[in-house]
């Protein structure tokens, strides 16, 4: 009788026990600067590739936006962003320094809405050409927590168009809207970004003479939950099986890794 009344007792409480164990949080991976465009192909690929759960956010991490995301409750377990900024971030405490990595730079795009004229932009003269016969151009704030926007700035004073395109400029605040409404012939973007978009087509990238590249870097959140997957995603970006699917977005290999 006794041994009933335990089995009984036991068959009871060990649902409980496994009702009460958590399941394991999905690895939360941050996508900030140029990045966001390329960060979900590239989690699809890391979740198919190890079998560990993960999710992507993307969003702005220029100046003091990570720290205010993180202050807000975000949580991050491993991010991507700009090498300067992720620099910046583990002298301040916030990123592991011997986490961080870099493994590929971008450059920027010109686009148009879906169906309209392509300028021409495929050298340095031409661009110049089409920047200044166009009506209006979209262009991000150059203000240091926009990193294209200062990017876009220095290529503007390369060409030595800075004041005739600003006067006619249209600060953008995303890559798709203002073209979408015909409020600019073309803007320029993060290429990685430019190509997400539906409604946009990619006229092209902006010479490689002009510069104007990014470094991306991974790195692991000193507050990461999940620090071992987080380290493995490091792993995975940074590896073949990783710049297959990045390489796909506008993203291109550093000449030589810099740790």
């Amino acid at each position: 009788m006794r041994k009933t009344m335990l089995a009984a007792a036991l068959a009871a409480i060990v649902p409980l026990l496994f009702a009460a164990s958590p399941a394991a949080a999905d690895l939360k991976v941050f996508g900030g600067g140029h990045f966001q465009g390329s960060g979900k192909p590239v989690v699809e690929a890391f979740v198919k590739k190890t079998g560990i759960a993960a999710t992507y956010t993307p969003g702005n991490t220029g100046g003091a936006a990570l720290t205010r995301r993180l202050k807000a409750g975000e949580q991050m377990d491993v991010i991507v962003m700009t090498r300067d900024d992720m620099d910046e971030q583990a002298k301040a405490g916030v990123i592991k320094p011997d986490s961080v990595v870099s493994f590929a730079r971008d450059g920027m795009g010109i686009a148009v809405l879906k169906g309209a004229p392509k300028p021409d932009v495929s050298t340095k003269e031409k661009l110049r050409a089409a920047l200044l016969a166009a009506k209006a151009v979209g262009i991000q704030d150059p203000d240091p927590a926009h990193h294209s926007g200062v990017i876009v700035h220095q290529i503007l004073s390369e060409l030595g168009v800075l004041d005739e395109v600003t006067k006619k400029a249209v600060i953008i605040t995303n890559p798709a809207a203002d073209l979408v409404a015909g409020k600019v012939d073309f803007s320029i973007w993060s290429l990685p970004e430019l190509m997400t978009q539906a409604k946009l087509d990619v006229a092209g990238a902006v010479p490689p003479e002009l510069g104007g590249y990014t470094e991306e870097a991974v790195g692991v959140l000193t507050s990461a939950q999940d620090p071992a997957d987080a380290q493995a995603f490091a792993r995975f970006i940074a590896s073949p099986d990783g710049q297959a699917a990045w390489s796909k977005t506008g993203l291109v290999p550093l000449a030589k890794t810099r740790e």
